[in-house]
């Protein structure tokens, strides 16, 4: 079983619950550190101030100031059973704190003639909703706000930027980091078929277990030797 990948597989999906009803689509995911030094994805993010932080944190904080997330919905993302273009929920649209999505566009859009869209019907949904996603924890850290980051070794040299996560499926922890042109083919969904042919660019997959630090400037990676005795030291 192929592990996910975070922009390519989760990030814009579209979430759809068991009733086939459209909640909206993912705008980032949320990820939470845990004791063991791992990092878990936990929550699926809906909502302009997600889509917002994909482009800046530091503007995404200022509408916050603004918004105060209002129209911020979250998802948790072991409510996920199928993964793809569409991501279907387990349960019904009316289980999840969504319902729809994507409100705050259609406050925009209904200024556009013909799209159907009155302030009387956002007033009805308005009322159908329920309260918003809470703030994350202190220590929790937004994938929007990993992809970029610079991967720097011990001794200070740059590895590469992260490109891509990969997130496992069933326990939805991030295994590795994908940097260079491997990350890219794994965005642009032609990554597998890239590595069964034989290639894969030197130092452009990083385990997440050689990860040391990650900081809001750059996530720091052991070398791959102190990496794996590290992992046999707590095996044992």
């Amino acid at each position: 079983m192929t592990d996910l990948l975070a922009m390519h597989d989760i990030a814009d999906g579209q979430l759809q619950s068991s009733d086939d009803r459209r909640l909206g689509r993912v705008a980032d995911i949320l990820c939470r550190h845990q004791d063991d030094g791992s990092l878990k994805a936990i929550a699926l993010a809906l909502g302009p101030e997600a889509y917002l932080r994909r482009i800046s944190s530091r503007f995404a904080r200022r509408v916050h100031r603004l918004f105060k997330g209002r129209f911020e919905r979250s998802v948790e993302i072991g409510e996920v059973v199928e993964f793809g273009p569409t991501l279907r929920l387990r349960e019904k649209a009316d289980a999840y704190n969504v319902h729809d999505g994507e409100i705050w566009a259609a406050r925009v859009i209904r200024f556009v003639p013909g799209s159907g869209v009155s302030q009387a019907s956002l007033d009805v949904a308005a009322r159908s909703r329920s309260a918003p996603a809470p703030d994350p924890r202190r220590g929790d850290v937004w994938v929007s706000d990993l992809v970029g980051t610079p991967v720097i070794d011990a001794e200070g040299q740059e590895v590469g930027h992260v490109i891509e996560l990969l997130i496992g499926r069933r326990h939805h922890r991030v295994n590795a980091i994908l940097t260079g042109s491997y990350g890219w083919l794994g965005r642009l969904g032609i990554r597998t078929l890239v590595h069964r042919l034989g290639w894969r660019g030197p130092h452009e997959e990083v385990l997440w277990e050689r990860v040391a630090e990650v900081r809001s400037d750059r996530i720091t990676v052991q070398p791959r030797r102190a990496a794996a005795g590290a992992s046999v030291t707590e095996k044992r």
